[in-house]
């Protein structure tokens, strides 16, 4: 299914591109004024333009979610082009859908009644009060008579955080964050309505085939006063400044319907469960506010007791921070020279601390924060957070083997896999049944030798699953062309290559999915965690649901009936209308990391670029200090297509040396070394007969085993740990002349 979204740069359009994109429907959205990222320019005024969008957008189903410049006053003050684009350009877009047969889903409002007798029903009687009202029931009626059966939803009070958007929401923040006071009605009604449950309600009946009209709104009627105070609460603002009044002492050019709002008896029939409380609604705008809020904690105004102690509370972190945790002179000898380490500042602290405050233990704001963060480094379909590198080696290959996969991995499939490798790359493998079928790898790259893959896929493999050893680059040429061809599934353990790239490109985004590391040895932590890059979109809610139980609902921790109808559903074999949130679609198990964990992470995200030029930088210095060593050791090489974003350095030994004896000389300097994770695979004890297949020989696995070790280069070395090293390597091979 296609849709088209007219009028996306709203907050309505964009909830509602999100929940298409979330429901795997191609969408297009399109603004007039306000410029959507990958939306189309379109003034609805301009039938010409029409008719070419929607030849652009082939849609099946288009959403009218239009706004005005100014809302109702404007519509009053300005009645004329209100007409233009509630009336003549709706027509514009309704005679398109006519003639494409496309499903038309028309947003209404509460409005088109006069707020006499409120809470309104689909079929109670329009009395429209005002311009605004009377263009929105005109275009009501064309619907119908253009369309034949649109689907008409009416809703009110719809709101959501965005720092573009002038919703009700926001304006309360903008009064209350300046300390200002905000007068709001207090006789005026309405069911405060969510943009993204109002979005994924409207997919909803749009999959059930829906016509008619249909309230989508929020459970609870409320005045427009107890809103703004729920509201202020939720963004910790002082509710103190809402000053309760009579519609009438405003001065409004439009009239409101005062005894408005509308009922949802008929949606709950048609979902199977009741619409969204404000207390699950403000919980998922809390989230959306806090993430943002989090992103630049400083631009935030202080505006109440709890948040000037919050302040308080992280400008002391930040103090506590360089009083102990700054880095200190290095001493030669006396000092470690880590092969890795984590390396922060007081932004990760002070996130830390601000998660712990507002004691959000499980996923939560900072975790989308974090997840929006690596989704948009990587340009990938998804991107979820675990709590390691191992739960997301776990992840890939547990999404690969779902029953709701089309062509999925099944128990004695081989998957091809290189046999230097460390452990929980190859362990999801075992215990999924399948059978690793082991490549030689190079020493030198320490990858699986590209040639000799091809003669390794037989006729049960059906997956290659590779790491980018130490952040050097697999020749993905190689392997994304032998996945196309043979139709094999490909996964990228990207847990040591972070900001690696292969031909410009990032590694992670070649495979159908990738899995990266935040354990502190790796590019960026979280102390422990880990992430699963979705580069197919059609394995997104697959993986979210391993990752999360393997439960088939998707809301977040702390929200239920995302889905509009937690219990209208019938799956498996459980009788119709049991709890979504405990209905289990695929094997999995809890992997999530914590918001704390996240509030690290996504601080750290921020020095992507800086970490990855520091690694490349101190590889080179390394490189090119023992380049005059190369009768005795073989240096690290990388393919020219490649620019690794390197783990570590790769040292093997040869010409007489021994790995223990150089390896003995740096760590009595104190420079710590490590062997290239578990050497030949199959010789460790834990995987001394399980069911796997060998092609060719593993002479250079068993080398790399014998004589390869590797020394740091992570951003936490200083010019004065490097010289250390270099000339700790001169003192050991002036020993042996």
């Amino acid at each position: 299914m296609k849709a088209l979204v007219v009028g996306a740069s709203g907050q309505l359009g964009a909830a509602l591109l999100g929940a298409l994109e979330h429901s795997g429907v191609s969408a297009v959205g399109t603004f007039r004024t306000h410029a959507h990222p990958g939306s189309l320019s379109l003034d609805v005024r301009d039938s010409s333009a029409v008719r070419a969008a929607f030849s652009h957008a082939a849609p099946d189903v288009v959403f009218w979610c239009v706004n005005n410049p100014g809302g109702v006053d404007w519509c009053e003050e300005h009645q004329d082009e209100a007409k233009d684009i509630h009336v003549r350009g709706a027509k514009n877009i309704f005679e398109a859908c006519a003639k494409r047969s496309a499903k038309l889903v028309y947003f209404s409002t509460d409005y088109v009644f006069d707020g006499r007798n409120g809470p309104y029903s689909e079929d109670a009687e329009t009395d429209p009060i005002s311009v605004y009202a009377r263009v929105k029931r005109e275009a009501e009626e064309l619907a119908v008579e253009i369309c034949g059966k649109p689907l008409i939803i009416r809703t009110t009070a719809v709101y959501s955080w965005g720092r573009q958007s002038k919703n009700f929401a926001m304006q309360v923040w903008e009064k209350l964050s300046a300390g200002k006071t905000m007068q709001v009605p207090q006789d005026q009604m309405c069911n405060p309505t969510l943009a993204d449950y109002l979005a994924e309600a409207a997919v909803r009946l749009v999959d059930l085939g829906i016509d008619g009209v249909v309230n989508v709104v929020g459970r609870d009627l409320v005045s427009r006063s107890d809103f703004a105070v729920s509201l202020a609460k939720t963004m910790l603002l002082d509710p103190a400044l809402i000053s309760p009044v009579d519609t009438s002492a405003l001065g409004q050019s439009a009239q409101r319907p005062l005894r408005g709002g509308l009922k949802t008896d008929k949606l709950t029939k048609i979902l199977g469960t009741e619409p969204w409380d404000m207390k699950d609604s403000l919980n998922r705008f809390r989230r959306h506010w806090r993430g943002d809020t989090h992103d630049a904690p400083a631009k935030k105004q202080v505006s109440s007791e709890a948040e000037t102690l919050r302040r308080d509370i992280l400008d002391k972190v930040a103090k506590y921070y360089d009083l102990v945790h700054k880095p200190k002179p290095f001493v030669p000898f006396k000092s470690r020279v880590q092969y890795s380490g984590r390396v922060f500042g007081p932004e990760e602290m002070t996130a830390l601390a601000d998660s712990a405050l507002d004691f959000w233990l499980t996923m939560g704001p900072y975790a989308e924060l974090f997840e929006g963060k690596m989704k948009k480094f990587f340009k990938s379909a998804d991107f979820l957070a675990v709590n390691s590198g191992s739960t997301a080696n776990l992840t890939a290959v547990m999404t690969l083997t779902s029953n709701q996969v089309e062509d999925h991995l099944k128990p004695g499939d081989e998957v091809i896999t290189p046999a230097v490798t460390f452990p929980t790359t190859l362990t999801p493998l075992v215990h999924a049944g399948l059978v690793p079928v082991f490549v030689d790898c190079e020493t030198g790259t320490y990858n699986i030798n590209p040639a000799l893959i091809a003669k390794a896929i037989g006729k049960k493999t059906r997956a290659i699953m590779v790491p980018h050893t130490l952040g050097n680059p697999c020749d993905l040429d190689v392997l994304t062309d032998l996945a196309k061809k043979k139709g094999l599934w490909l996964i990228e353990d990207n847990c040591d290559a972070l900001g690696s790239t292969w031909r410009k490109k990032p590694t992670g985004t070649f495979g159908d999915l990738a899995t990266l590391s935040f354990y502190p040895a790796h590019h960026i932590t979280m102390g422990e965690g880990g992430g699963v890059i979705v580069n197919n979109p059609r394995l997104s809610r697959v993986a979210r649901s391993v990752r999360d139980w393997g439960r088939d609902c998707w809301c977040a921790p702390g929200e239920s009936n995302t889905c509009g109808r937690r219990f209208g559903w019938q799956l498996g074999q459980l009788p119709p209308g049991y709890d979504h949130k405990y209905v289990y679609s695929n094997l999995g198990y809890n992997f999530k990391p914590t918001d704390m964990q996240a509030a690290v992470g996504q601080a750290q995200a921020d020095r992507i670029p800086d970490f990855v030029a520091a690694r490349r930088q101190n590889f080179q210095t390394l490189y090119d200090g023992l380049k005059r060593y190369e009768r005795q050791l073989i240096l690290p090489r990388w393919d020219p297509r490649a620019e690794p974003s390197w783990f570590a350095f790769p040292i093997t030994v040869m010409g007489g040396i021994t790995r223990r004896e150089l390896t003995a000389h740096l760590e009595n300097a104190n420079i710590e070394t490590r062997e290239l994770f578990g050497g030949n695979i199959l010789k460790q004890p834990a995987f001394l007969g399980i069911k796997a297949r060998v092609s060719g020989k593993l002479l250079e696995t068993d080398r790399i085993m014998r004589d390869t070790f590797f020394i740091g280069v992570y951003p936490g070395l200083t010019d004065e740990m490097i010289s250390h090293m270099l000339k700790t390597f001169d003192e050991f091979f002036a020993r042996q002349k």
